[in-house]
């Protein structure tokens, strides 16, 4: 009896709603959790063997992230966006991406342009292994490039819009040559930062960003055409 309540002690507090949060983030942010998925409550508790005011607390944290929404007698599920949306956090986050790049010129140092490059190659052995944690080391090479902006608000911001867009990006990657051009793209990326070359540099972020952006788009608007073919032929 003692030894079972020394049990549960130890499950509960050895686990911490900040560690749960960043692996039910990155469970999300891989494609594990697809968009519009219901996450469980009941399958949650089991996996984490932690209490249920954590799961409660966790999910509140991600829904607060946009990648979650809770409704009532649905529970959490996965956020998924329109075409609408996309278009909108798209905008915006053009608009701050290249205020960013160009701030990111004028500002980086040496140090950490030796960082962007050790986080590339970091990135690019978890890209052509294709691994669990290749978006996790996709964001964090895009946030150490953005930190060099040296505009914290800015930061967040970018770093806000990104997640919440996160199914934009995870469906880019099974496009095919999608992770070679990616590669090349941040190798790029660098090389013009060691330059000082702001226009392109700028371009480039941007370019890579749009890409993301319009594969997406072009897989919504398939899937729109086969819903109104199939419903054509059901009414036929």
């Amino acid at each position: 009896m003692g030894t079972d309540t020394g049990k549960t002690e130890v499950s509960t507090t050895s686990v911490s709603s900040v560690l749960v949060l960043r692996k039910l983030e990155n469970a999300i942010l891989s494609g594990y959790f697809k968009p519009r998925e219901r996450l469980v409550e009941r399958d949650l508790l089991a996996h984490f063997d932690v209490s249920r005011t954590i799961i409660r607390e966790v999910l509140k944290m991600l829904e607060g992230k946009g990648l979650v929404r809770i409704t009532p007698y649905r529970g959490a599920i996965v956020v998924d966006l329109s075409a609408e949306e996309v278009e909108e956090i798209f905008f915006l986050r053009q608009k701050l991406e290249a205020i960013a790049a160009r701030l990111v010129v004028e500002n980086i140092t040496r140090i950490e342009i030796q960082r962007l490059k050790k986080l590339s190659k970091e990135l690019e052995d978890h890209l052509s292994k294709k691994t669990d944690q290749m978006i996790e080391k996709d964001n964090e090479f895009h946030r150490a490039l953005f930190q060099a902006s040296g505009n914290s608000h800015l930061n967040e911001m970018i770093d806000h819009l990104g997640t919440k867009a996160h199914m934009v990006k995870f469906n880019a990657w099974y496009l095919p040559n999608r992770i070679a051009h990616s590669i090349s793209e941040h190798r790029a990326m660098i090389a013009a930062l060691e330059r000082r070359d702001a226009e392109a540099f700028e371009k480039l972020v941007i370019d890579h960003l749009v890409f993301s952006k319009n594969s997406y788009m072009a897989q919504l608007k398939g899937i729109a055409r086969k819903g109104i073919v199939k419903e054509r032929s059901h009414t036929d």
